[in-house]
């Protein structure tokens, strides 16, 4: 009887995994050899960046795609290198505060980016951490240091002797770990339908948000709420969907993410044409109805416990807002 397919690890397997380390160590192996780097910087890195893509250009023999300067670099480049993940793409980023890059960089998926001061942090993050962005900072070092910590960075294999391992090889046990931690890191974010996986804890609720059917609460459209707390929410609502004048207990504030929309505030007498980017703020007992021209999604904040009451039916809403 051939051998059943090894089980994909969840968040509620504890320390019981299951994967395949073959392809793990040749994704491994392409990032220890990298042909490309994805570079960039925020204006507070811009010549130090510069300085560096020119020499890595000449120096050594490895493809550089130069993003540019712009404030989102970190994810920039850090989106780049996430899609790229497995082709030997490694991505470099220079900014003001080489802490805050590095935290921007590391919000995808299978991105390991380290911020290095020295040499000896460079040869750390890629022995330990399989690093795949370097983060530095013309704040935070002497400029000339720059190039050798990017080549110590560049040239580090993953799991090599360190100054964190006294200049030794790693013992198995600690490789293994290190295998593991690779592994286990990124799948952070990364969706599962697996229906016996984690549901209760934070970090497995927001890799898994759960959706519910849309429910018929407004009369004349389909609702799906599909972020809820007490206080918030993010709302869908389908094209031509139309609520009729109603009231809330609390105010709330609206910010279209999709769609368009129109909300008119019969207390006040005014009309509101809503897209993509806009806000509006309608007070707590103000009577309005609304219209929903496109597919449209929206989040809701509202300013405390909120109840609504119509005051209008559908027939007299749709005439209305014929009219």
């Amino acid at each position: 009887m051939a051998d059943s397919p090894a089980p994909r690890p969840t968040a509620a397997a504890g320390l019981s995994f299951a994967f395949n380390f073959q392809a793990l160590k040749n994704i491994a192996a392409a990032i220890a050899r990298p042909n490309k780097i994805i570079a960039g910087a925020s204006p507070f890195g811009a010549l130090l960046k510069d300085a560096l893509v020119s020499r890595i250009r000449e120096d050594l023999d490895i493809e550089v795609q130069d993003l540019g300067i712009s404030f989102t670099i970190a994810a920039d480049v850090g989106r780049r290198v996430s899609s790229s993940r497995g082709s030997g793409a490694r991505g470099l980023v220079v900014c003001g505060s080489n802490h805050v890059g590095s935290v921007l960089a590391n919000k995808f998926p299978g991105i390991f980016a380290t911020a290095c001061r020295s040499v000896d942090d460079a040869v750390n993050a890629r022995s330990i951490c399989n690093s795949n962005i370097l983060v530095i900072s013309p704040n935070s070092m002497p400029r000339d240091s720059a190039y050798d910590i990017f080549r110590a960075w560049l040239k580090t294999p993953f799991k090599s002797p360190c100054p964190a391992s006294d200049g030794q090889p790693w013992g198995d046990g600690i490789q293994e770990s290190l295998d593991r931690a690779q592994f286990e890191m990124a799948q952070i974010g990364v969706r599962t339908s697996e229906p016996d996986g984690c549901v209760s804890c934070a970090i497995c609720c927001l890799a898994n948000p759960q959706v519910p059917d849309p429910f018929e609460m407004i009369p004349g459209g389909s609702v799906k709420i599909i972020q809820e707390n007490p206080t918030s929410a993010t709302v869908k609502f389908k094209a031509q969907s139309v609520e009729p004048a109603h009231h809330h207990t609390s105010g709330h504030e609206q910010l279209v993410l999709k769609g368009k929309m129109s909300v008119w505030n019969l207390s006040k007498k005014k009309r509101y044409d809503l897209v993509a980017g806009n806000y509006l703020f309608t007070p707590g007992g103000d009577v309005h109805m609304v219209k929903y021209h496109e597919d449209t999604k929206f989040f809701v904040k509202w300013h405390g416990h909120c109840d609504m009451f119509f005051n209008q039916d559908l027939d007299t809403a749709e005439m209305a807002i014929d009219e």
